[in-house]
């Protein structure tokens, strides 16, 4: 039974770090001229990287709240563990 629920924060956490990457290239694609993955080291040099994985970190939100409805809560649990280290990764960049 343990696997299992290690198994199920694994894939909560993936799908959370994907999914902040995605909100945040989305973001980027449509509210500025920029590429995450192109412009990354002026984005960076800029101080923005915080502000942006924030508002990528919405659609974090959007899943958490998928998992925590479908009663997922091992994966909604992986989705917190991945914004607890964009967060600590964003404070130390």
């Amino acid at each position: 039974m343990a696997k299992f629920k290690v198994k199920e924060i694994i894939i909560g956490f993936l799908l959370g770090l994907i999914a902040t990457i995605i909100g945040s290239e989305l973001y980027l694609r449509i509210f500025t001229n920029y590429d995450l993955f192109i412009d990354f080291d002026f984005i960076h040099k800029a101080g923005l990287i915080g502000k942006v994985t924030a508002i990528g970190s919405l659609l974090n939100l959007l899943l958490l709240t998928f998992f925590i409805n479908r009663t997922e809560d091992y994966k909604a649990r992986g989705c917190v563990l991945a914004v607890i280290l964009l967060t600590i990764i964003t404070f130390f960049l």
